[in-house]
């Protein structure tokens, strides 16, 4: 019988013992496999992908708990070319990336100031249209007439001064007009879509507001007249001087 108990009681201590051991030895934490990344753009407001998902975030922003390594990082914001680039994703360290310059997608040029002279008794020498597309002054009688946009229109009777579409003048080229709300060409204020309802053929050249233009090509510009001379005073100026942002993109109305 006694070497029965003994028998018996061996397993129990050996349970005792592994109880013993587990308790004094406990498991190791696994290691974190991720880190953050904190993006900052100028402008702000980007969104923020990480290996073409979006992490529905934006700059400035932290973005957590992404897996180490070499990670593709795409931001994305609205009238603004795509930003891409890679980062080294280091686990429990937070990757710091400076501020990224997006770069705008708006195709624009700007052209100015440009003298134009009123059409009625003046020279050769002393043009009164425009193309809008390249910045140069032309004669509405000049062999470059074909290009002309737009001109300086006045009458023998000194009792009209427009800036008007050189279609009337007899020429090819059609453009329309649509006056601004504001004088500061430089606001990135989008033109209107034109339409046929509320855009003209003319402005007077007395505006001071800056003025939408779409051409025979279908191109916007946004036109501003910033000075005036010569003639016999207010209303009756010789030449004007202007200033615009051409869109060298077909259809493209932002600014």
């Amino acid at each position: 019988m006694k070497k029965l108990a003994l028998i018996f009681f061996i397993p129990i201590i050996g349970l005792i013992i592994a109880s013993c051991d587990s308790t004094e030895n406990p498991t190791t934490p696994t290691p974190s496999t991720k880190g953050n990344i904190f993006i900052t753009s100028s402008p702000a407001g980007a969104e923020i992908w990480i290996d073409g998902t979006n992490t529905n975030q934006t700059t400035p922003d932290t973005v957590k708990d992404v897996d180490e390594g070499v990670r593709s990082i795409t931001l994305k914001l609205q009238d603004y070319f795509d930003s891409t680039f890679t980062l080294s994703v280091t686990a429990e360290q937070t990757s710091v990336v400076g501020s990224i310059v997006m770069v705008s997608d708006i195709m624009t040029t700007l052209y100015g100031p440009v003298r134009i002279y009123e059409s009625f008794g003046t020279t050769a020498a002393q043009p009164s249209g425009l193309d809008l597309s390249s910045g140069n002054a032309w004669g509405i009688s000049s062999d470059s007439s074909g290009v002309v946009d737009i001109y300086y229109f006045s009458n023998a009777s000194g009792t009209s001064y427009l800036i008007q579409s050189a279609d009337l003048a007899g020429l090819i080229r059609e453009t329309d007009f649509l006056v601004g709300s504001a004088s500061n060409l430089f606001d990135e204020v989008d033109s209107p879509l034109r339409n046929t309802g509320t855009w003209t053929n003319n402005i007077d050249e007395s505006e001071n507001n800056y003025v939408f233009l779409y051409d025979h090509d279908g191109h916007y510009s946004k036109f501003l007249i910033v000075n005036r001379g010569g003639g016999t005073g207010p209303g009756d100026p010789a030449w004007i001087d202007a200033q615009w942002y051409y869109n060298n993109d077909v259809q493209d109305e932002r600014f």
